[in-house]
């Protein structure tokens, strides 16, 4: 192989990172163009305001660029991605009356421009023709997954969006969750909410998993919540946003909130798989985003961490919220709980149930050895062969604070393979 050969790959990756450094220096001149093209080519997109156009479509697209050229940074893989917030922006469509059709068409005319850019960019010597084909083969398996998912999300909304003739309307759920408005109906009827929540407010989350029929899950769900909740608050509001159920409650009075977490775990109760989050008290209606980050924050990992068939406050999580946050978390992992796992695979031990029971237990020997059917001597000897394995001595304050935090961020989110021991 020659040095020609052999630099090859690395020229043809260094101009593709040039290329998509300047598709990104670009991103709002490109969506600028795009937002106008789309208005001259598709009626839907004539008929918005000004206001949605600029503020939201053209958004939407420089976000699309920008997601785009993270993605294809390390390589033309588009096989894996995270594209909730397309879905988000589907939804919205919805309730600006733009058809599936047209939102569809948005897309490859983004696709179209952007790889026209792409290609003009990267030049038209072999290596650009060469990086021109690549990125039309990854363009075209990325606008394939987005269309997807663009449908799955566009047609859930539409059947959500009529689920309950008494819910908030997921556009008007949307704005308040968002702080932007969807239409111009929902930033009146934020409004007009804005009246009505002025003191504290507590936002629930209900879950539902995606398997779930929206008709069915969804609306079981919003009336369980509705049946529960809303003696219990002052003003209650509920409504459907993808496969979840959004419940804020406007309260009188402080001690309304463990009424609120009893009936929280009422409703995880009530169905096996729904996980149920709560968060924090805040004020008005500008608090409404803040407890509701706190309420899916919650929802979202307490169904990891603590046992179903209860509601799991914000305050529950915080804990695991600054465990996922830190830079050291991979460090805190090594030095505690994985040299266990590795023990427990080669030995066929219980070392890291054992630890688990004991922390458990509140570090009580006895308590601990019970739960696991063994003699207290047992959890003994295997706390001192923790001691060894990972030199931190469960006898002592920090060694042991760090073996239970090490524990807690290991069963919030265990590797694939970890997850049954």
């Amino acid at each position: 192989m020659t040095v020609e050969e052999r630099s090859a790959p690395d020229a043809r990756a260094e101009r593709r990172r040039g290329v998509l450094q300047q598709v990104h220096a670009r991103r709002h001149e490109l969506a600028s163009n795009l937002v106008e093209e789309y208005r001259t080519a598709i009626a839907d997109y004539r008929e918005l305001p000004e206001s949605v156009l600029i503020r939201d479509v053209t958004e939407a697209a420089v976000h699309n660029i920008e997601y785009l050229v993270e993605i294809f940074q390390s390589g033309f893989d588009v096989s894996e991605h995270d594209n909730e917030w397309i879905g988000r922006s589907a939804a919205r469509r919805v309730h600006q009356h733009v058809s599936l059709p047209s939102l569809l068409r948005t897309y490859r005319l983004w696709g179209k421009h952007i790889w026209r850019t792409i290609a003009e960019l990267a030049g038209e010597d072999e290596i650009g023709r060469q990086l021109a084909i690549e990125a039309a083969d990854a363009m075209m398996g990325y606008l394939d997954s987005v269309s997807f998912s663009l449908t799955q999300a566009y047609l859930r909304e539409s059947a959500t969006a009529a689920i309950d003739g008494r819910a908030l309307r997921t556009d008007v759920l949307e704005t308040l969750l968002t702080g932007d408005p969807v239409n111009e109906r929902a930033r009146r009827q934020k409004a007009v909410l804005a009246m009505t929540l002025r003191g504290p407010v507590l936002v629930v989350v209900v879950q539902v998993p995606q398997r779930d029929d929206p008709l069915t899950g969804l609306q079981a769900a919003i009336h369980a919540t509705r049946n529960q909740l809303s003696p219990l608050c002052s003003t209650f509001l509920v409504g459907a946003r993808d496969t979840e159920v959004v419940a804020i409650c406007a309260l009188d009075h402080d001690d309304e909130v463990s009424r609120i977490e009893a009936a929280g775990h009422e409703i995880a109760a009530s169905v096996r798989d729904w996980t149920v989050g709560l968060g924090r008290i805040t004020e008005g209606i500008a608090g409404v985003q803040q407890s509701y980050a706190e309420a899916r924050e919650a929802a979202d990992l307490g169904f990891s961490i603590h046992q179903s068939g209860r509601a799991v406050r914000f305050a529950d999580v915080l804990l695991d919220q600054i465990l996922r946050a830190t830079t050291h978390a991979d460090a805190l992992l090594e030095e505690t709980v994985r040299p266990l796992v590795d023990y427990d695979r080669r030995k066929n031990t219980d070392l890291l149930a054992t630890l688990r029971a004991y922390v458990n237990a509140n570090f009580n020997l006895t308590k601990a050895a019970a739960e696991l059917t063994v003699n207290p001597n047992t959890v003994v000897y295997r706390l001192r062969r923790i001691h060894t394995l990972t030199r931190r001595d469960p006898s002592t304050t920090d060694d042991l604070l760090l073996l239970a935090l090490g524990l807690r961020l290991f069963d919030s989110a265990p590797p694939a393979g970890d997850a049954q021991l």
